[in-house]
């Protein structure tokens, strides 16, 4: 007998986010595994279901595992919850799922809410390649240490952030990465969702004294940092090596030459099947 994992996304803030597809697998679930047992357990009762619960978070243990082995290797079908956003993403989902194949058993995973995609869209900055760090270090110097590193990733980087440190990390970066073009969502898909947008210092200064809710930073990449924080320039019909630096990063994340001239177009001020030219012959 085979049995089946199935991760399920859970809504970051919105309970109107939840699909339908997330809501028939928690349903025809034998077993809901999930980080914290009250808040699924608080997100079953919202949907009137009544299902057992498995903790399975950073730190399960043997007995977990054994569980959810004994629950696949009897054919049953296990529902796994983060506490918020896509299974696997900054929580232990991939450990279940890879204990799942090990079993033999089928793995699906839903799409839905994710605060990382969210925010890389939202956020204004280039998604065209990005990188997810989850969250930043508890210490002052392991933090700066990869803040500094972050500050040389060449694409978007998306970090979290908790409330009662964001002014630290803000003030870090404000120091190691002054002008550095970013953006900071706080509560996403929730009733005060907010975003700051700028350099580290204006984004301090709008976010003043706040320090409630979730928050997600996002930082452009250092080879977008021309093309995001300066006006439009002077054109010579030829282009200069930063420009170059951004369509080869551009294409190797997967645009296509024409999708990646048009936001290089609009900064050197000229059209983009000009510029689709003159980058097609390089």
């Amino acid at each position: 007998m085979t049995g089946h994992l199935i991760l399920v996304p859970t809504p970051i803030g919105n309970l109107g986010d939840l699909t339908d597809r997330a809501k028939e697998a928690l349903a025809e679930a034998d077993l809901v595994a999930c980080e914290d047992t009250r808040r699924t357990g608080g997100l079953l009762k919202h949907l009137g279901l009544d299902k057992p619960l498995l903790r399975f978070d950073d730190h399960a243990g043997a007995a977990a595992y054994e569980r959810i082995g004994l629950e696949l290797a009897s054919g049953r079908t296990v529902a796994y919850c983060s506490d918020a956003g896509m299974p696997g993403i900054n929580d232990p989902g991939f450990e279940i799922a890879r204990a799942a194949r090990a079993a033999g058993a089928k793995v699906t995973v839903l799409p839905g809410a994710s605060a990382v995609l969210l925010a890389v869209v939202a956020s204004g900055l280039p998604s065209h390649a990005f990188s997810f760090w989850g969250y930043l270090p508890n210490r002052s110097e392991p933090r700066r240490t990869l803040l500094k590193k972050l500050g040389t990733e060449e694409e978007t980087v998306v970090v979290f952030e908790t409330p009662h440190r964001i002014h630290e990390t803000l003030s870090d970066l404000a120091e190691l990465l002054p002008d550095r073009e970013m953006a900071l969502g706080r509560e996403l898909t929730k009733l005060h969702e907010t975003w700051y947008r700028g350099t580290p210092d204006q984004v301090k200064a709008q976010l003043g004294r706040e320090d409630r809710g979730e928050m997600v930073l996002v930082l452009a990449g250092a080879g977008a940092k021309r093309l995001v924080n300066e006006g439009p320039a002077a054109f010579d019909g030829t282009l200069p090596d930063w420009a170059k630096a951004y369509l080869a990063a551009a294409r190797e994340g997967g645009m296509t030459l024409r999708e990646a001239v048009k936001p290089l177009a609009k900064h050197l001020g000229v059209s983009a099947s000009e510029l689709y030219r003159l980058a097609a012959d390089l």
